[in-house]
């Protein structure tokens, strides 16, 4: 719940709450370890942590009433012009959306704790727990496990956030205490080098800027303030206010050095982040820091690939690790709605068009390439300038389906990215840009059940396609190299619902559309209540009933889809028809003084529709994509007639595609198909030694094909899948 944004004095209550609140964590070691035979902390750790939570709450509390408990905080950022409802605000009611929620809250989560806490399929777990000085062992395992096991965290508190169960409210505090003491004093926290030092090895931090030493304290300051945000305990919250002051004197005493270090710079978006949380102006003058000391990389490690090449606000287009640079964008979006600096919005606006015009896929997913060469070097024309990037944005229109990256990390990024421009310019084209990457470019990287994962999303899939590639296009049960992805995926899913609405003012964004309800309050404590009743994506009729709103004037602002067609929806209120512009691409403004029972009826017109790619996309001419309303949609071979290949089949765009939708299950997901007549190519078969040949003129065949939301694809078993289709 908000209210005034005037920080009030602590009452007697208050403060005896917060005393009982410190004294309570002091007796319990900040309570006990998670392990088989719960052994509790015994270490001088609880009295400091005891006092040390006393002033945190103390302090805390003071800000707690100007405090939001939103995922991401922009109640009091004076350049942001929405805010997220609390994170127990939303709550699904069924729907595509809410099946995915049911999904991460009985499956995702937990199975994902149970493979980062057993060392056979993650050392996560294990890593921090002999940093902890709990169990013997080396370290093992990717450098970045410690970030990864947090993004675990952070959805395990978001799950907490809306059940409230006390199991899981334990299980986070046994974590905690673990995690803790695995931190260094000075705030310094990366298993890779704590788990060497305390065995009296000379080990050094950041001796390798692969290290991913920023990423993983990034991740602990992003989690701590959704743990805090969803409990009011600040057990992790001191972790990380020590760790972000641990980066602040590494940006005094040594910024060259933190600056080469910021890989995947997830600490950019955790230090503002914080900053909201306590309020510390420390922490936005270090997030401001964070992007001027780029440019004191040295020249011969700066690079396109890791975007600090040059300074920033010098910056044109999207370049090199796809991860690395939505997470730095977000980052940096994150410190202008805080300070304003419009150079840096300025920026973000460029590499944003960059994107959405030259480098995105349909599905909304970035970072096209396994390998290429920087296209923005200190001189593009000379080799000895060019440098090789890696799972990175490629040059423009460079969008390869057979071998598309596109790590799921990366499209996760975006979509974080995505939503603070939103939320700092009101522009609906941030919001459609934001919902085709939740269906179509996040949602693919986990199966429908739950306990399967992709690294990487390619938008066509043949079997006879036999070249050797680094990652499986089929989603696997661990990904132990590199297990970044599957709990990003996890957190995303379970943390869905804060991105529907978004308040201001009297005003209420509803900026996607699915079957759920707010029960929120403006800064001031007026409550908003509204009930979203729909079938959406499968169908476009929303119904949005006020369920209580003020005695005064409130504008509902409703997310006119940017893909849908001029004069393709209609909204009526009460019954009656909106006098209100219908514009695709913008919010439709409806003010009034609600009432109880308010009904708004927005309805837009859902049908099949082919897309075509700009012909400057070189793999994708003379071929058509299929959408119906924000979903992609894709074929597979399992739903092909006996004996043809996908590779044969075309649509013949000479007459209509006839298609029929029907709702099917896949892997006990409801989902909408779609059959539709199709061309089956009539030719000998390739063999592995021809690379040419004429064409064999005979005529194709019509076919019934059936075609399935990209997201579920590969459900089924091992399949040949595209999203593209030849155009005849």
């Amino acid at each position: 719940m908000k209210n005034s944004a005037v920080l009030a004095p602590l009452s007697l209550a208050r403060i005896l709450f917060v005393v009982a609140e410190a004294v309570r964590f002091s007796r319990s070691g900040i309570g006990e370890i998670l392990t088989s035979s719960a052994t509790p902390l015994r270490s001088p750790c609880r009295l400091r942590c005891g006092i040390y939570g006393l002033v945190s709450l103390l302090v805390l509390s003071s800000a707690a009433s100007a405090a939001s408990r939103a995922l991401i905080d922009t109640t009091q950022s004076p350049h942001a012009v929405m805010y997220m409802p609390d994170l127990g605000d939303v709550r699904w009611h069924g729907g595509l959306l809410g099946e995915r929620f049911e999904v991460a809250r009985t499956t995702m989560v937990p199975h994902m704790g149970e493979l980062m806490s057993n060392p056979a399929t993650s050392p996560a777990w294990r890593n921090y727990r002999i940093a902890a000085g709990l169990e013997q062992g080396k370290f093992s395992g990717p450098p970045f496990n410690d970030g990864d096991f947090l993004k675990w965290f952070e959805a395990l508190a978001q799950v907490y956030a809306v059940t409230k169960d006390p199991a899981i409210d334990q299980q986070m505090d046994e974590i905690v205490a673990v995690v803790a003491k695995a931190q260094r004093e000075d705030g310094y926290l990366h298993t890779q080098t704590i788990i060497p030092q305390r065995a009296g090895e000379k080990t050094k931090e950041f001796a390798d800027r692969e290290h991913f030493e920023t990423y993983n304290m990034g991740h602990l300051m992003t989690a701590a303030c959704v743990h805090y945000r969803a409990t009011g305990k600040t057990t992790l919250l001191d972790c990380a206010r020590k760790a972000a002051d641990y980066i602040d004197r590494l940006c005094a005493e040594k910024p060259q050095e933190l600056a080469r270090n910021a890989i995947c710079p997830s600490h950019y978006m955790g230090v503002v982040e914080l900053y909201r949380v306590t309020r510390e102006p420390r922490y936005l003058k270090l997030a401001q820091q964070l992007i001027e000391i780029r440019s004191l990389v040295p020249p011969n490690e700066g690079s396109d690939h890791n975007q600090d090449r040059m300074p920033f606000r010098q910056m044109t287009q999207a370049v090199g690790h796809a991860v690395r640079a939505n997470y730095l964008y977000a980052g940096v979006a994150d410190v202008f709605a805080e300070d304003g600096d419009k150079t840096l919005l300025k920026t973000l606006e460029t590499i944003s068009e960059n994107v959405a015009d030259r480098k995105l896929y349909i599905t909304g997913m970035t970072g096209a390439l396994y390998d290429g060469a920087s296209p923005d070097g200190v001189d593009y024309t000379q080799h000895k300038y060019i440098k090789t990037v890696h799972q990175s944005y490629g040059r423009d229109y460079q969008l390869p389906n057979l071998t598309a990256y596109n790590e799921t990390c990366a499209t996760i990024g975006y979509g974080m990215w995505l939503w603070r421009m939103l939320a700092v310019s009101g522009d609906a084209a941030y919001a459609d840009l934001f919902e085709q990457t939740l269906y179509n470019g996040i949602l693919p990287g986990i199966s429908l059940d739950g306990t399967r994962y992709f690294y990487v999303n390619a938008l066509k899939k043949l079997h006879d396609f036999d070249v050797p590639l680094r990652w499986s296009r089929t989603r696997e049960a661990n990904i132990p190299v590199s297990f970044c992805c599957p709990p990003n995926v996890v957190r995303t899913i379970a943390e869905a619902h804060n991105y529907v609405y978004a308040l201001s003012p009297d005003t209420a964004w509803v900026n996607l559309y699915a079957a759920s309800t707010l029960d929120s309050h403006w800064l001031d404590g007026t409550p908003i209540k509204l009930r979203q009743e729909t079938d959406y994506p499968w169908a476009g009729a929303v119904k949005i009933v006020v369920d209580e709103a003020p005695a005064r004037d409130v504008t509902l602002k409703l997310r006119v889809p940017g893909w849908l067609r001029a004069g393709a929806a209609t909204l009526r209120v009460n019954g009656q028809s909106a006098s209100v512009a219908l514009q695709p691409g913008t919010y439709a403004d409806v003010k009034r003084t609600w009432q109880k029972g308010d009904v708004v009826q927005f309805d837009m017109e859902f049908k099949p529709t082919l897309w075509e790619a700009n012909p400057l996309v070189e793999e994708t001419v003379d071929q058509v994509a299929i959408k119906y309303g924000p979903l992609v949609y894709c074929v597979e071979s399992n739903d092909l007639p006996a004996g043809v290949k996908l590779k044969d089949v075309a649509l013949f765009l000479q007459k209509p595609a006839n298609f029929t939708a029907q709702r099917e299950q896949i892997a006990n997901a409801s989902v909408l198909t779609l059959t539709f007549d199709a061309l089956a190519l009539q030719r000998p078969e390739w063999n592995g030694k021809q690379l040419y040949r004429e064409i064999d003129g005979q005529a194709p065949r019509t076919i019934a094909v059936k075609a399935v939301p990209y997201y579920a694809w590969g459900n089924r078993g091992d399949t040949d899948m595209t999203v593209w289709l030849p155009a005849r």
